[in-house]
């Protein structure tokens, strides 16, 4: 299955490394669900062979990762300010999506609030992201049509929210030597038959507690994720569908064309194609395995609160980015660090993000041993 970055902290936007969060679904075991036994292995295995399902529902989701609340006052005042209190929203409120995918290219998730949308529309090599609230929109033409996954963050960093898949995706990835996978309870959800295994970390060193997966038995699309925190009673993460259809949606679906009144802007794919939010990024520093690995980048030193090289930007949005990071963040040598209930980021004063799933002494530990630029 392949590496899912959403454990690698976006260079725009480092506290968006989890644009997900919890859901107490519809979920039920009951006498009445009683699928055909599979091992943990086999459910695992349907699971990783769902990737071209064409499907569409909707994903509820919000956050318990232990983060403070962000005062009104740093909540806006600059695009660079909104976009970082965005991400941190998401990772702290409750949202609702609809989300609609055919097939490995095309994909679209659409988030609602009040009085405002945000979607992310991917139509084979044609990348669009879009604000109703700002007005402002996005597009980056891929290199390829053939990666599946949509980005991080858009290209002013606001967090994009995961799909079930995608969390499973990255949750598989940890899946090794120092994993133990269990069966649960077949559980119904969102009126679905649907399998679910427990996957439970042999490592002292991470956060993470247990992951359970739900996998609808039909299709193998993972219908539920829920991650929990160690010393933490209630999910730390989970994303999970409250409805679905595996109807093929209409290709109206993926099409978009800007609104007259909306400012667009063309961002250029990386090399890679993975990140829409452009710029040159070096291949990402990997410590450790499995659980807690710890993922460095670069090409951050904006984001940091240190005026860029050029000095390009403002003042005012320097101050507004450092106040913001500052009441959520410890100054600590060499920069900030954050530990949530489940992940801990380092962002260096040198521009480097770090970002694991290990407490914040562990991750310092590993900044430290990471080669020198």
């Amino acid at each position: 299955m392949k590496k899912s970055a959403r454990w690698i902290p976006a260079a725009a936007i480092p506290v968006a490394v989890i644009a997900a969060g919890i859901v107490v679904p519809s979920m039920a075991a009951s006498a009445d669900v009683d699928l055909p036994d599979k091992t943990p292995q086999q459910v695992l295995a349907l699971a990783a062979g769902s990737s071209g399902v064409a499907f569409s529902g909707t994903v509820e989701q919000t956050s318990d990762l232990g983060l403070p609340d962000i005062p009104s006052s740093l909540q806006g005042g600059s695009s660079t300010g909104e976009s970082t209190s965005d991400a941190l929203e998401m990772l702290t409120g409750s949202h609702t999506a609809q989300v609609f995918v055919d097939g490995e290219a095309r994909q679209r998730v659409q988030v609602v609030d009040d009085l405002s949308e945000r979607d992310v529309i991917r139509d084979g090599r044609d990348l669009w992201s879009y604000d109703s609230t700002s007005k402002d929109a996005t597009h980056t033409t891929l290199p390829d049509a053939s990666s599946r996954d949509l980005p991080d963050t858009l290209a002013d960093g606001t967090a994009v929210p995961q799909t079930p898949s995608e969390l499973a995706d990255a949750v598989l990835d940890a899946v090794g030597d120092t994993t133990t996978v269990t069966s649960s309870d077949d559980v119904s959800v969102a009126g679905r038959d649907a399998y679910r295994v427990v996957l439970t970390p042999d490592d002292a060193d991470t956060l993470v507690a247990r992951a359970t997966l739900t996998v609808d038995a039909e299709t193998g699309v993972p219908l539920a994720v829920t991650v929990d925190a160690r010393g933490q009673d209630d999910p730390a993460i989970s994303v999970a569908l409250t409805s679905v259809s595996f109807e093929t949606p209409a290709s109206s679906v993926f099409e978009f064309t800007p609104p007259a009144d909306a400012t667009v802007t063309e961002v250029a794919a990386p090399a890679e194609g993975r990140e829409a939010h452009g710029g040159e990024h070096a291949e990402p520093v990997v410590i450790g395995s499995g659980w807690s690995t710890v993922v460095g980048l670069d090409g951050a030193t904006s984001v940091a609160g240190s005026a860029p090289a050029d000095g390009s930007a403002s003042g005012g949005d320097q101050g507004d980015r450092s106040a913001l990071l500052d009441q959520v963040m410890t100054r600590v040598d060499g920069g900030r660090v954050l530990q949530t209930s489940l992940v801990s980021i380092y962002l260096g004063d040198d521009g480097r993000v770090f970002v694991g799933a290990v407490d914040a002494e562990t991750l310092r530990a590993a900044v430290a041993s990471a080669p020198a630029e």
